[in-house]
């Protein structure tokens, strides 16, 4: 054998040992499983990329091929405004009930896998643009978009995103309760409208409050209690991950921890 071709071999024996070594040490690359809450609670209402979409959308044939693309990544872009709206109809109509679920948290938990929180924070959400800004909200068809396009309503720019909304949407209600100023809201949805985050929002808010009007904190055995609850559901959703290769032990983990769950919840006062 010529020593080129020798040579060449070993270099390769040698790259392949090196590369197995480092598989052995590194693992198999663990594919991600991103939470839907956390996903969901980060995700703008709508992107400048989505405005551009949707100003393209409107001088194009709907039958064509470019425009169902354009329309496809449009429904991408808004999937939770889209979800949201789909909650808040479920949640008007209790829909849940005929498919099996006493309540609107469970239904959300156990079959689309998001946190209460996270879905009422879609729904509160999707209620704010609809009602403070519907300029956002995605055109239904193309009738409306061409129709939002001649009347110049389209938005210009992206929208706060999701945390910020939730924020506005809690202003919005503390103005229905007399707790802040008119004045106040529509400074805050200013700046919220200007890019203002949803931290600096929430400080906002909080200052815009009168101290005799904001609730009272929680006693430190109710705080306990509260953070129980938030880790056994937190400990739920990791057992649901977990039986989802379907562990025959998965159910009675399960039960023993919605059990768990429903018990702190009991004991927690009603007005917390």
């Amino acid at each position: 054998m010529p020593k080129t071709a020798t040579k060449a071999k070993a270099k390769a024996k040698t790259t392949a040992k090196a590369t197995g070594a480092t598989r052995k040490r590194t693992g198999p690359t663990k594919k991600a499983t991103p939470r839907a809450s956390s996903a969901m609670s980060k995700a703008p209402a709508m992107t400048h990329a989505e405005v551009s979409i949707m100003h393209k959308m409107a001088t194009l044939d709907e039958t064509s091929p470019r425009y169902r693309v354009l329309e496809s990544a449009l429904a991408f872009k808004s999937s939770w405004v889209i979800l949201g709206e789909h909650l808040e109809e479920i949640l008007k109509n209790q829909f849940y009930k005929g498919w099996g679920y006493a309540s609107f948290e469970r239904y959300c938990a156990d079959e689309l896998f998001i946190t209460a929180s996270t879905a009422k924070k879609l729904v509160r959400s999707f209620r704010w643009i609809g009602d403070e800004a519907p300029e956002y909200l995605p055109p239904r068809d193309r009738s409306e978009l061409v129709r939002r396009s001649e009347e110049s309503t389209l938005p210009e720019g992206p929208p706060p995103d999701l945390n910020a909304i939730a924020v506005l949407a809690d202003a919005k209600k503390a103005l229905t309760e007399a707790k802040v100023s008119e004045d106040a809201y529509l400074s805050l949805k200013r700046a919220a409208l200007e890019g203002e985050n949803a931290a600096a929002l929430k400080r906002s808010l909080s200052e815009a409050i009168p101290a005799t009007l904001k609730p009272k904190q929680a006693d430190d055995k109710v705080r306990h209690l509260r953070r129980a609850l938030s880790s056994c559901v937190k400990t739920l959703d990791e057992l649901r991950e977990w039986d989802s290769g379907g562990e025959s032990a998965g159910d009675d983990l399960m039960i023993m921890a919605e059990k768990l769950r429903d018990a702190i919840a009991l004991r927690l006062p009603k007005e917390a």
